[in-house]
């Protein structure tokens, strides 16, 4: 029972995050109704992983808002939503697992926006949206917990 309400809450989370990622390409914004419900999500999920310990979910709070400290630093060239959706990933996977989705994403990313520059589609200043690199980063993470 306790491992089927954590996959489920698991599920549900990427459903919120794929969502949060197509809003993001549409709108380069994400509605706060969608980030709130995103981290109450990821609030209740906490109690059901077992693996992460206390200072885990502190850690993964710290990555998140190291990305707002970073959006904010930056005149939001990173964008305090995706900072807000980094924070409610690492409430519920951790700091390690959190640490994994930036990467991850910040990989892909990279590799994107090399491909852009490289066929002149964009320049320097062009805006990327993060949060589905963000949702590349989480099922891949994810698919590792459910799978284990």
């Amino acid at each position: 029972m306790h491992l089927t309400i954590q996959n489920s809450l698991i599920i549900i989370i990427g459903g919120l995050l794929f969502i949060a990622g197509i809003t993001d390409i549409r709108k380069q914004m994400v509605s706060r109704r969608l980030l709130w419900i995103l981290f109450i999500v990821c609030l209740v999920t906490v109690p059901f992983m077992t693996e992460n310990s206390i200072l885990s979910i502190i850690g993964g709070l710290a990555v998140g808002f190291c990305a707002i400290g970073i959006s904010i630093a930056s005149k939001e060239q990173v964008g305090k939503g995706d900072g807000i959706v980094i924070t409610a990933i690492g409430l519920a996977l951790g700091a390690r697992r959190c640490l994994l989705v930036v990467c991850i994403a910040s990989l892909l990313m990279s590799l994107i926006a090399i491909v852009i520059l490289l066929f002149r589609r964009g320049n320097r200043h062009t805006r990327l949206p993060f949060l589905p690199a963000i949702f590349a980063g989480y099922v891949f993470c994810a698919g590792q917990v459910l799978i284990c």
